[in-house]
C-alpha cells in the first residue's frame, strides 16, 4: 500500500469529541463538586481511550509503511496497533519482550495480535531492554526483514503521542 492509497485514521470513524459523563455521588453534591468522567473508552471499540489518541497520529504519520511496535505478552499498545492495521489495512510487526514465549501457544492478547495480521518477533529480555538503541532497532528491523517501516516506541508513546493527546485537553475546555 502506498502513501497515496493509505486511509488516514479518521478512516476509522472515531467518536469525537468523545463524551464527558457526570456520575452523582451525594459525597461530592454535599460539597457543591462535580465529578465528571471523559468516556475516551467510547471513541473507538477497538482503539480505546488514549491507544486512539496515541496511535492515530503515529498511524498518519506511517503513511502506508509498515508499523513496527514493541510490547509485552499482554500488551494493549500492541492489540491497538494490530486492530488499526487490520482496520487501514497496514502492515504491523510486534517485536514481543521474551524470546522463551515462541513456540508456544499465543496467550488471547497475542492471539488476538495475530488474527489482526500482526507479525509477531518475540526477543530475548536483554535485546528488548536495548531496543531504543539504533544499532538494536536496525538489528531488529533487519530480523523482520522490514527497511522502511514507522517504528512507535512501546506504548504508544513519543511526540506524535503527545499531540494526539493535546486534543483531550481542548475538548475538556470545549465542554
Amino acid at each position: 500500500m502506498t502513501s497515496s492509497t493509505a486511509p488516514g485514521p479518521a478512516a476509522l470513524s472515531p467518536r469525537l469529541p468523545s463524551p464527558l459523563q457526570e456520575l452523582a455521588d451525594d459525597r461530592f453534591t454535599r460539597r457543591g463538586l462535580r465529578l465528571l468522567l471523559k468516556r475516551d473508552d467510547l471513541i473507538h471499540p477497538e482503539l480505546v481511550g488514549n491507544k486512539w489518541r496515541k496511535l492515530a497520529p503515529n498511524l498518519a504519520a506511517a503513511a502506508g509503511r509498515t508499523v513496527v511496535t514493541f510490547g509485552g505478552a499482554y500488551s494493549n499498545h500492541l492489540r491497538a496497533t494490530a486492530a488499526a492495521g487490520r482496520l487501514l489495512g497496514l502492515p504491523t510487526v510486534g517485536v514481543v519482550r521474551g524470546h522463551e514465549l515462541a513456540g508456544r501457544p499465543l496467550n488471547p492478547s497475542l492471539a488476538r495480535c495475530a488474527a489482526d495480521g500482526m507479525r509477531l518477533h518475540f526477543v530475548e529480555r536483554s535485546t528488548y531492554r536495548r531496543k531504543a538503541e539504533p544499532e538494536t532497532l536496525a538489528a531488529l528491523l533487519e530480523a523482520v526483514g522490514v527497511r522502511d517501516a514507522h517504528v512507535v516506541p512501546e506504548g504508544g508513546s513519543n511526540a506524535l503521542a503527545v499531540r494526539g493527546c493535546r486534543a483531550l485537553g481542548a475538548e475538556i475546555g470545549a465542554h
